[in-house]
C-alpha cells in the first residue's frame, strides 16, 4: 500500500477558506474523517487484506502557506484556535488534517484555561479577528492530567506525591471540578454503590475527560465574549485514541466526528448525567452495572 503526496505546480491554487464556524467545523470534520479513513485502509492492509490503489494526497505549498520564493513569508491567517492538551499523541493538525497557518494552537496539559493560556487567547481573537470563525476545546482520552486529579480524588492522602510543585496542583485543582462533577454524576445515574464497582476509576476518567473539556469550552465562551466577541463560536470535542475520532460524548464505536457547542451554566449539570450514561452505554462499567443498581 502506498501513500503518496503529490504536487502539481500546474494545478491552479485553492486556498480554503472558513467563512463561517459552520464551515470551520465541516473543515475539520472531514480532515479528522480523512485521517481515521486512511488509518483504516492501513489497519486492514495490515491485517492481511489486498492493499488496495496508492492513497493520493495532493500537496500544494501555496495552500499550505509555504513560501514559494526566498524571504516570502505568509500572513498569519487561521480559521480556528484550538486549545489542546500537550500529549504528544494528540498532534492537533494531523488530527483535522490540516496544515501550516490553517490553525492557532494553544496546547497545555489536561487542556485546562490558566492565565497564561488566556493571553493567547486574547492575543488571537484580538489579532485574527477578521479569519478566525470557531474556538475548539479538545480533550482526549487516556488523558494523563486527568487521570492524575481522578486518582487525588479517590485517594486524597497521596495528593501530596501526586501534585509534588505548585504547577502541577494548579492543572489538578483546574480539572478537579469535572472530577466532582464527574463522580456526582455517575452516583446520580447508576447509584451510590457505583464506587464499589471494579471498572469505577476507568470509568471515571473516561467521564472527567468529556466532562472537563465541555468545562473548559464554558470558561471559554465567557472568556472570548469578555474580550468583545461574543459572536464567535466555542465547541468541544473529545480525541479517541483508540478510533482517532473526535466526538463530543464517548461512544463504543463512533462512524462520525463531531463537536458538541459550549455549554450553558444551566446545562452543566444535566450535561454531566447525559455523559454519565454514555459511558454506561458505551460498556466502560461492564454488564454488571445492573447488579450494582440492584443493590441500592
Amino acid at each position: 500500500m502506498d501513500l503518496i503526496y503529490r504536487y502539481d505546480p500546474y494545478l491552479p491554487v485553492k486556498v480554503d477558506t472558513a467563512p463561517d464556524a459552520a464551515a470551520a467545523i465541516k473543515i475539520l470534520c472531514d480532515g479528522n474523517r480523512r485521517l481515521t479513513s486512511v488509518v483504516a485502509q492501513m489497519q486492514r492492509t495490515t491485517l492481511g487484506e489486498q492493499p488496495t490503489e496508492a492513497i493520493v494526497v495532493p500537496f500544494c505549498p501555496v495552500s499550505l502557506g509555504l513560501p514559494l520564493w526566498e524571504g516570502a513569508v505568509a500572513t498569519q491567517q487561521p480559521y480556528a484556535m484550538v486549545l489542546g492538551c500537550s500529549d504528544a499523541r494528540v498532534p492537533i493538525e494531523p488530527i483535522f488534517d490540516q496544515s501550516f497557518n490553517d490553525l492557532f494552537v494553544i496546547r497545555i496539559a489536561g487542556n485546562v484555561l490558566g492565565t497564561e493560556c488566556l493571553g493567547s487567547v486574547d492575543y488571537a481573537v484580538r489579532h485574527f479577528a477578521e479569519s478566525l470563525k470557531l474556538v475548539v476545546v479538545l480533550g482526549h482520552t487516556g488523558c494523563g492530567a486527568v487521570g492524575a486529579a481522578v486518582e487525588t480524588y479517590l485517594s486524597p492522602k497521596d495528593y501530596a506525591d501526586i501534585a509534588f510543585t505548585h504547577a502541577l496542583r494548579s492543572l489538578i485543582d483546574r480539572i478537579m471540578i469535572a472530577v466532582r462533577g464527574a463522580a456526582n454524576a455517575l452516583t446520580q445515574v447508576c447509584g451510590r454503590n457505583v464506587v464499589h464497582h471494579p471498572n469505577y476509576k476507568d470509568a471515571l476518567k473516561e467521564l472527567t475527560v468529556y466532562l472537563n473539556a465541555a468545562i473548559t469550552a464554558f470558561d471559554l465562551r465567557r472568556e472570548v465574549a469578555a474580550f468583545g466577541h461574543e459572536s464567535m463560536r466555542v465547541v468541544y470535542g473529545v480525541y479517541d485514541l483508540a478510533t482517532l475520532f473526535v466526538t463530543p460524548a464517548p461512544l463504543a464505536s463512533p462512524t462520525e466526528p463531531g463537536f458538541a457547542p459550549a455549554p450553558q451554566q444551566d446545562d452543566l449539570a444535566n450535561l454531566a448525567r447525559q455523559l454519565a450514561q454514555a459511558v454506561v452505554d458505551k460498556g466502560l462499567l461492564g454488564t454488571r452495572i445492573d447488579v450494582w443498581k440492584k443493590i441500592e
